[in-house]
């Protein structure tokens, strides 16, 4: 009978690294559970899957937020992934860091071991880099990251390089390097015609080895808890309720809203949240579902007057076309992203940092691309990476079966109304210039005579959606709000990790794929002694 030493609750971004580091020691049995299924679809394995996928909601827990009072009260649709490889197999494969001085705050905030310097190793560790290694970029790891040379940009992603490089924005050859701004290729983790996931590079490699066992479609309902250890997991497979105990550890990478979820579930959080829904305090931790950050975005949509969309890709023979190009020889439009190129930048003069990404996507879409109108034309998307608003995640019953009321709380903080009217500013902008005039048509959305503040405000509040990044509800930190410390342990709690985007103390300005990837691979290091945090008077390198 396999006797697991660590239980690992979630196959995601996180998950399936965690289980892949530990399982290389031969003497650690490591047991994986996952809630959603195998991730053999083609549709997972083709780069330009992940449409249809969200289309028809597959492999997607599909949560929507409660209604967001400073949205118009509406709504918003909140994919995460439910499949082998959690969101990484689902995702739009952007590789993204963020900005160095974010992970030096994080270690001002108390976690030592948690600047740049010291996540850096880890960074390099997940990637082999097409673009070659150096002092910061990695060649020898699970996942390849390559970004399309300025020669294989499609004419609309040409002109807006040149169109951004006109309105000031400077060219960065490498978006992951210590500066962050300006216009250049988006860097995905896409590789020969084919998404490299997180169960692509880490898990399905390991699958051979006799020290590791994958349970699918199991739904972890609660953790087994007694005299302030945890010991083990409840999980509902079918109609079965089973029981597996660890004698080591037990490691949440639900994500950002599967990891408290089931921490308060299992009586982990506020007592009075718990007694709210029935629940029994186990242990007492207030600042469980606390802190949810999400990044939020705004689209300008504009038609062309050439076709240079990807529309027709998306007509009958087209996408014939496309999938016989992609399952003959992995070549073809669905062969790679849609998204190209990307400008990172500041919404106001005064901040030290980039805040804003703006990303041209070659359609008109809206709904999160489950709807595209079928006429040539491009949308830009904008998101505001440093939001101040936070919100929660809360228990909707004590049925494991209910979603979870998740509150991102979008626009909660005034302040966060300004970035991103600067972004649709600064995208009317780009597009203005030399570059995009004589294959630029009507703007659609927000429409040219929206150009007062208030009209724009009522644009976004009308319009504005997430853009699937949610951190922090299990916050890392020293403080009475933390949920872990700094080696990820939940407080109070032995026998009990967290390893996902949850323990992220804030947002960053990137996509929080590789972030969440560094952060299991670090964890890892942690677990088997081959990571030496800095001492706390040791400064960052990245900060000096």
């Amino acid at each position: 009978m396999f006797s697991p030493d660590y239980i690992i609750v979630g196959a995601g971004s996180a998950g399936c690294i965690v289980a892949n580091r530990l399982s290389e020691q031969p003497d650690i049995n490591v047991l994986l559970i996952e809630a959603g299924g195998s991730d053999k679809s083609i549709l997972y394995k083709m780069p330009a899957g992940s449409f249809p996928l969200l289309r028809s909601g597959r492999g997607n827990w599909n949560y929507h937020t409660v209604p967001q009072k400073h949205l118009n009260d509406r709504k918003i649709w909140f994919p995460r992934g439910k499949v082998l490889g959690g969101s990484s197999s689902i995702n739009a494969m952007v590789v993204s860091r963020g900005n160095p001085d974010e992970y030096n705050q994080w270690r001002q905030l108390g976690n030592v071991g948690w600047s740049f310097d010291d996540c850096l190793p880890y960074f390099r560790k997940i990637e082999s880099f097409a673009g070659g290694e150096n002092d910061i970029r990695g060649r020898d790891g699970p996942l390849c990251v390559g970004m399309p040379g300025f020669d294989e940009l499609r004419p609309l992603s040409h002109a807006w390089v040149h169109a951004s490089m006109q309105a000031g924005h400077p060219f960065n050859p490498d978006s992951n390097g210590l500066d962050v701004t300006g216009v250049g290729m988006i860097q995905t983790n896409c590789t020969s015609g084919l998404r490299n996931s997180a169960s692509t590079g880490y898990l399905r490699p390991a699958l051979t080895r006799p020290n590791l066992q994958v349970v699918t479609d199991a739904h972890v309902t609660r953790l087994l808890m007694k005299s302030g250890r945890c010991e083990g997991v409840e999980v509902r497979k079918g109609n079965e309720l089973k029981q597996y105990h660890a004698s080591t550890e037990v490691i949440l990478s639900a994500g950002a809203i599967g990891s408290p979820q089931i921490l308060l579930l299992s009586g982990v959080g506020d007592p009075e949240h718990l007694r709210q829904v029935g629940i029994k305090t186990e242990h007492e931790l207030a600042g469980v579902g606390n802190n949810l950050r999400d990044h939020l975005t705004i689209s300008v949509k504009q038609k062309l007057t050439k076709p240079l969309s990807m529309v027709d890709d998306l007509r009958p023979l087209g996408m014939l076309q496309g999938f016989a190009n992609w399952a003959l020889y992995k070549r073809g439009v669905v062969a790679n992203s849609a998204l190209q190129v990307w400008t990172l930048y500041k919404s106001a003069e005064h901040l030290a940092d980039p805040d804003i990404q703006s990303i041209i996507v070659p359609l008109i879409y809206s709904d999160h691309g489950r709807q595209v109108t079928m006429e040539h034309g491009f949308t830009v998307v904008s998101c505001a990476c440093r939001p101040q608003s936070v919100g929660t995640l809360r228990l909707a019953s004590s049925d494991p079966a209910d979603a979870p009321l998740i509150d991102p709380n979008y626009l909660g903080s005034e302040a966060d109304m300004a970035p991103l009217i600067s972004a649709v500013r600064n995208v009317r902008k780009i597009i203005d210039q030399e570059a995009f005039r004589s294959i630029r048509g009507e703007e659609l959305y927000p429409g040219a005579s929206v150009t007062l503040d208030a009209d724009i405000a009522a644009y976004i509040r009308a319009e504005a959606q997430c853009f699937y990044h949610p951190v922090g509800t299990c916050k890392m930190g020293t403080d009475d709000a933390a949920v872990v410390d700094p080696e990820l342990r939940v407080r109070g709690v032995q026998g009990l990790r967290v390893i996902d985007a949850s323990i992220m103390p804030d947002l960053i300005t990137a996509t929080t794929n590789f972030p969440t990837m560094m952060i299991a691979e670090k964890a890892s290091a942690m677990i088997l002694g081959q990571d030496h945090p800095a001492a706390p008077s040791e400064p960052a390198m990245a900060a000096a």
